[in-house]
């Protein structure tokens, strides 16, 4: 990669060749100074200082060409240590690097990069450290003559977004490709191509639309288990195809399924952590950019879920970018995710920056991407490398709240944390802002008090702002805790009941965080009111992580979530249901009117019961 101001704009083909044959032929025939007083038999006699001058003229023509070599033949450039998105990326020979559309995988010791050229070719670059880059062959090349059938990848058609995968059954890598006629976007089918190296060269197999569905930008995803599944537009992008590939990943199945029925997505790019399976997707709004989407499900073909953030505006669901800019997505369109080897939970958000005027000389905006939150949140950095995922995630999710344990709040859709400056703020990691809080339990299991580490205060809601202040009785200074299904809360006075809000739903560094009510949609909160409880884990590597993608952590929070709505809607019964006996006001009942206890100094278990005809949470 090389800074974009020092890179010359590459000319159109064989121009650079024109120039410098043009040039040479006007040195050499410039004339030579000469002494009119002498004469060469011809009528002129030319003195010692134009044999000296022939010479010089000479030596500077040979100067002049090796000028013009070093302006027009690319020259290795010194290694690259920072990635530095939309700016001019150059291979290390010195030219730009065509790969767009693309993908980045990690095979034996090196990362390939393979990329749509806009030439009916698909090209491979290599790389050991994602920043320095060396073109090999073309992984494929254009074959054949166009066919009637449209099953070619003949000089003149369209290959776009192309992606491979390795199928160990047969152990071939398979490419899939969106495949057009190169004269419109009608034909809208999958090429598939397949090779005994993972750089290629690959041959055509087959051109088809997945079970006669039209597929426009496309994926492949192959799951833990060895499954492939290809994702493609599809319905003139309204809805998101995802069909099961053959074992050898050669043909679909007509196992299929439609996601996001409606919701207009394209440029999927798939990737899975634990048991949660994620995509990020644009709109459709052609070459322009747009704001991002994000999805997710632990069933790859059942329904996939996003939040409907309508604060946002974002009508088709939330946004993965969380900085100025996100908007456009940093005006870029995804197009994968890279793993980084070596690096737990370390993924890459790759994407392109499309010039339509020329798109074989767009740019690339790869960022790094963070699952800390529970979802891929992407940040803007102007330059960065591998190290940034070095403290990525010192802040863990808590698996249980510790009784006066140190926590801090993380807001779910910045991926930010709950600090303090002159006032309630989100901000990016930072000890020296960020709030550390001792949560303390109360007689209510689901009620706790907040306490700031570094002051010893507590806070409290005062005529609906949050303070802290000393320590006191008041209802005030408790906040219960209402659980969603990802683990994340909806925190709310105990005494007034209005909740952590984020200040215009911004992701923003900075963005206010203030009291305001629940704004509710089926018992589930906007994510601009959720938070998770997190530890350092520096200061304690003692604390317990969350499992937050396994299938058993979401399990685990829906059966707490109905525990928790059973608790909030039943009523005491009455003394005469209880067991038919004289009401006893030490007696523990349970919510069946059954005799549990004498008294509640027995041992009980967590759960719901009727003391003195009053409902008592344990």
């Amino acid at each position: 990669m090389k800074n974009e101001s020092l890179t010359p704009n590459p000319s159109p083909k064989g121009e650079g060749s024109k120039m410098k044959n043009q040039e040479l032929r006007t040195f050499s025939s410039a004339k030579p100074m000469k002494n009119e007083n002498y004469s060469n038999g011809e009528g002129k006699i030319y003195s010692s200082f134009y044999i000296l001058h022939s010479s010089l003229t000479s030596a500077f023509l040979l100067a002049s060409i090796c000028v013009l070599t070093a302006l027009f033949v690319p020259t290795p450039l010194r290694a690259t240590d920072k990635i530095k998105s939309g700016s001019t990326w150059n291979d290390t020979s010195g030219s730009f690097i065509n790969a767009h559309g693309g993908q980045v995988i990690f095979v034996d010791g090196y990362y390939y990069w393979f990329g749509e050229t806009r030439k009916t070719s698909v090209s491979c670059y290599r790389s050991t450290d994602l920043m320095n880059w060396t073109r090999l062959a073309d992984a494929l090349s254009p074959s054949g003559s166009m066919t009637d059938d449209n099953k070619d990848i003949a000089s003149g058609r369209n290959l776009e977004r192309p992606k491979v995968a390795y199928n160990a059954q047969t152990n071939k890598w398979v490419m899939f490709i969106h495949w057009e006629n190169g004269s419109d976007y009608g034909q809208a089918k999958v090429a598939v191509a397949q090779s005994d190296k993972v750089q290629g060269p690959y041959t055509l197999v087959d051109v088809f639309r997945p079970n006669d569905h039209d597929s426009r930008d496309q994926t492949i995803f192959v799951d833990t288990d060895g499954r492939a599944y290809h994702f493609g537009s599809t319905n003139m992008n309204t809805n998101m195809l995802v069909t099961l590939m053959s074992d050898d990943y050669l043909s679909p199945t007509t196992t299929e399924t439609k996601i996001l029925q409606g919701d207009k997505y394209e440029a999927p790019a798939i990737f899975k952590v634990g048991d949660t399976y994620f995509g990020l997707f644009s709109g459709c709004t052609g070459w322009d950019p747009n704001a991002g989407r994000l999805a997710y499900t632990q069933d790859i073909m059942s329904e996939w879920k996003h939040y409907y953030d309508d604060m946002q505006n974002y009508s088709y669901g939330e946004n993965f970018c969380k900085d100025e800019g996100g908007y456009t997505s940093y005006t870029s369109q995804s197009t994968y995710v890279i793993k980084v080897e070596g690096k737990e939970n370390a993924y890459i958000y790759m994407g392109d920056r499309w010039n339509s005027g020329n798109v074989a000389s767009s740019k690339y905006v790869w960022l790094p991407l963070s699952v800390r939150s529970g979802y891929p949140a992407v940040r803007w950095y102007d330059a960065w490398d591998l190290s940034v995922f070095e403290d990525m995630y010192r802040y863990k999710r808590a698996k249980n709240i510790t009784d006066d344990g140190e926590y801090l709040l993380i807001e779910r859709r910045s991926d930010r944390v709950l600090s303090r400056k002159n006032s309630f703020t989100l901000e990016n990691d930072d000890t020296t802002q960020n709030v550390v809080w001792n949560i303390i339990k109360t007689d209510n299991p689901y009620e706790f008090k907040l306490r700031q580490v570094s002051s010893g205060k507590f806070l409290e809601s005062v005529f609906g702002t949050m303070r802290l202040q000393s320590e006191s009785d008041r209802t005030a200074q408790r906040w219960r805790f209402v659980l969603q299904e990802d683990g994340y809360y909806r925190i709310e006075n105990a005494e007034y009941g209005k909740c952590f809000t984020v200040s215009g739903s911004s992701t923003y560094a900075g963005t206010t965080v203030f009291l305001n009510d629940p704004d509710l949609k089926n018992f589930r909160s906007p994510a601009h009111q959720l938070f998770a409880v997190y530890f350092d884990s520096y200061k304690h590597p003692e604390y317990e992580e969350a499992e937050l993608f396994s299938r058993e952590y979401w399990e685990e929070n829906r059966r707490k979530i109905e525990e928790f709505e059973l608790a909030m809607s039943i009523e005491a019964p009455k003394a005469s249901t209880m067991d038919g006996q004289r009401h006893d006001p030490t007696v523990v009942y349970d919510i069946y009117g059954r005799r549990i206890a004498d008294s509640l100094s027995q041992p009980l278990k967590q759960g719901i019961y009727i003391v003195g005809g009053r409902k008592y949470i344990k």
